[in-house]
């Protein structure tokens, strides 16, 4: 049998329905999961939101529905907060990374946000949804940090400055976000809330203890989520989720809590979301005396890279046996858009290694969390594995009175900053990259057992949270200004980020080199760059 030959109409017709076809498969997803056009929703950047709100193409509640969508597909099932999760690192296919839920009020105030955007009173973050870690005070909120020792935590009776800043300016609360138990480990899990999984590959941790914010914020649930900084847990899932994040210099954004070691700040999608609400966030406050004034202004535009010179350390020297190639490639692609972006690259080596976590460690338990896993104490039984660890790090470091620990800090602290400056800052350098991780192999249940341990080039990681996070220097060293900027993903769809140092309170310096790497280096959450929520 033979079909006479198709006219050229006919051909026509059959193109246009395969292209329609492709379309409705593209776009309607008739077959599981979100739609295109949700998706593409629940992303945009808080810059794009408020360019549309003001012209009346979308509005606040858009948005708000768009991301709620990605959460109910995404998200699985929030525990109650109150009781053990049971097989709490039994995997449900899910991102897990919300502690507690505040949709109906959201949806309210999304409503709100677009009357006054109709209005034409609409404030500088009208609108736009923020997740809050499970660390900062929100009126009416509970923070029991993850632990079955605080589940009958009573609600939070004022909001703390970095929450009344950003309501003030119109941000919108959607939800908090899970965090490791006493926020003491640099992935998220708990056994009240379980495992917390990265949205790009969810074999793997989205770091902690910021990881539910940074999860949420990769997962396309929230525009920013809020994040603290006491040994990397805001450039650690950064790194991990590939989005932005800003460890600011001590007092640059006012906290409830005087801790060096620690400050606050939030993570975004996108460099120029990073400005915009860093801009709504640092400044004095009446509730921190810490607070620096007057307050700095972040420019949205900064001067190119050509002719500055910028610093670049491996820390092959980490590890004995270096870093992952992962990380190495990482910081070579991040190397190769700084030359291309007409910087002069400054090779150093600085001499620290994963040793000089041991004495950041005794101080830190010496001083805030030492006090605060004093209630560990005949409830052994009811914390997990790493607070156990932890704890007992804590009981050694009593040995020797806190003053000896805090001492040697301090003595470190001078070490390290006096290297910075005379092999980096005294050389003319604006800024020095490193990585964040000695590798980016971190599995979703890190720390449950020594089964489940980080990879350096597939070899195991046994030593501890010293040997994985290269962060915590500069913790030691509080007043230098820091960017994690999404640099890469690996074969496997796992983000890798680098961390942007400036000078001592040269926040600008720092963005600078930050915006300077984004305008050459391929961004996430564009194109074909996005999380898949798969296992790979």
């Amino acid at each position: 049998m033979q079909f006479s030959k198709l006219s050229k109409r006919t051909i026509i017709i059959v193109v246009v329905l395969f292209i329609v076809l492709f379309a409705c498969l593209y776009f309607f997803k008739p077959f599981g999961g979100v739609t295109r056009t949700i998706r593409d929703l629940a992303y945009l950047s808080a810059t794009e939101q408020i360019e549309k709100f003001k012209s009346g193409e979308i509005s606040p509640v858009d948005v708000l529905k768009a991301q709620l969508e990605m959460i109910k597909e995404y998200n699985g099932t929030v525990a109650s907060g109150k009781e053990e999760v049971p097989d709490c690192m039994k995997f449900n296919g899910k991102v897990n990374a919300i502690s507690f839920e505040n949709y109906e009020e959201a949806l309210e105030q999304a409503k709100e946000a677009e009357k006054r955007y109709k209005e034409g009173d609409a404030r500088p973050l009208e609108g736009i949804t923020i997740a809050v870690k499970n660390d900062h005070a929100v009126k009416g909120w509970v923070v029991n940090a993850g632990s079955l020792l605080s589940k009958d935590a009573e609600p939070e009776k004022t909001d703390e400055p970095l929450i009344e800043k950003l309501r003030e300016a119109g941000a919108i609360f959607v939800f908090q976000t899970t965090v490791p138990e006493f926020w003491v480990s640099g992935m998220t899990w708990s056994r009240l809330y379980g495992v917390t999984r990265n949205p790009w590959n969810e074999n793997y941790t989205p770091g902690g203890s910021s990881g539910g914010s940074c999860a949420a914020l990769a997962g396309g649930f929230c525009t920013f989520a809020t994040g603290s900084d006491m040994g990397g847990s805001i450039r650690v899932p950064s790194s991990m989720c590939g989005v932005y994040g800003f460890r600011a210099p001590f007092g640059r954004v006012a906290q409830a809590d005087i801790t060096f070691y620690c400050t606050i700040g939030v993570q975004t999608r996108t460099i120029e979301d990073l400005i915009l609400v860093q801009n709504i966030i640092t400044g004095p406050s009446a509730k921190d005396l810490g607070a620096l004034s007057p307050k700095l202004k972040y420019p949205t535009s900064y001067q190119d890279l050509k002719g500055v010179k910028i610093a670049v350390d491996y820390f092959d020297h980490w590890l004995v046996n270096g870093i992952d190639k992962e990380e190495r490639k990482a910081m070579d692609k991040v190397v190769e858009a700084l030359k291309q972006a007409g910087a002069e690259i400054v090779e150093v080596q600085l001499s620290w290694t994963s040793d000089t976590y041991n004495t950041f460690g005794k101080a830190l338990f010496s001083s805030a969390i030492g006090a605060m896993l004093g209630k560990v104490v005949g409830n052994e039984d009811k914390v997990t594995p790493y607070v156990t660890r932890v704890f007992k790090e804590v009981e050694e470091s009593f040995d020797v009175a806190s003053a000896v620990h805090l001492d040697n800090a301090q003595q470190l602290t001078q070490t390290l900053h006096d290297e910075v400056q005379e092999k980096v800052f005294s050389q003319g350098c604006l800024a020095l990259i490193t990585p964040v991780l000695s590798t980016p192999f971190v599995p979703a249940e890190y720390n449950a057992s020594q089964e489940k341990a980080a990879l350096v080039n597939g070899i195991p990681l046994l030593g501890g949270d010293g040997e994985v996070f290269m962060t915590f220097p500069w913790n030691l060293l509080f007043s230098y200004p820091i960017v994690a900027v999404p640099a890469a993903l690996t074969s496997n769809e796992v983000p890798v980020g680098v961390q942007v140092i400036g000078n001592v309170y040269q926040d600008l310096d720092a963005f600078r080199v930050a915006m300077g790497l984004s305008k050459v280096l391929p961004q996430l959450y564009e194109e074909d760059r996005f999380p898949t929520f798969t296992r790979k």
